[in-house]
């Protein structure tokens, strides 16, 4: 019994010495920023919709796509490391929250929109589609990481030069 009670206040001690921080981390695949191939200009604002399987459809707007073939549909992957327990990462909510980034191009994400969950739970129902998109997962558990994919709407801008124009986002998640 004495042994046992040793063992367990130092396997405590071993935990408390561990850093506090969470353990939590985001990936993107692929890493660099989409984009919907080579365009031709239109004299109009154009959308271009990107589903979340990487179909590319154009909403609104005259510029032209040339390439008729998908887009690589993002995919993001959500997980705890391997300290998950120092910082109970295994045990909290995670909040998932993507916005557009940059805006300073000619091309800019305009509405994101998530799928195909793979691996965890949303804690609240799905997220609806918007400008940025927050939702919960429930806890991951150990060795465990969340995965979607990710959709989006794309303006391109009226008169804009032809060619290919990336546009960006950024996925933060943090534990609750």
């Amino acid at each position: 019994m004495t042994r046992w009670i040793v063992g367990l206040i130092a396997l405590s001690t071993v935990f408390m010495a561990m850093p506090a921080a969470a353990q939590l981390s985001v990936s993107r695949s692929p890493a660099e920023a989409p984009t919907l191939g080579r365009t031709i200009r239109g004299q109009s604002t154009t959308i271009f919709s990107v589903s979340t399987s990487g179909v590319v459809t154009r909403v609104s707007g005259d510029s032209i796509r040339l390439s008729t073939s998908s887009v690589r549909t993002p995919t993001i992957t959500v997980s705890c490391g391997f300290n998950s327990l120092s910082s109970l990462c295994a045990l909290r909510p995670i909040r998932v929250t993507i916005t557009p980034a940059g805006g300073q191009g000619p091309a800019t994400i305009t509405r994101l929109r998530v799928a195909n969950l793979r691996g965890a739970t949303y804690r609240s129902g799905s997220p609806a589609e918007g400008a940025t998109v927050s939702f919960d997962l429930d806890p991951l558990g150990l060795f465990r990481d969340a995965t979607f994919d990710l959709g989006m709407d794309v303006r391109l801008n009226g008169a804009a030069p032809g060619g290919e124009h990336p546009f960006d986002y950024l996925v933060t998640a943090q534990l609750l």
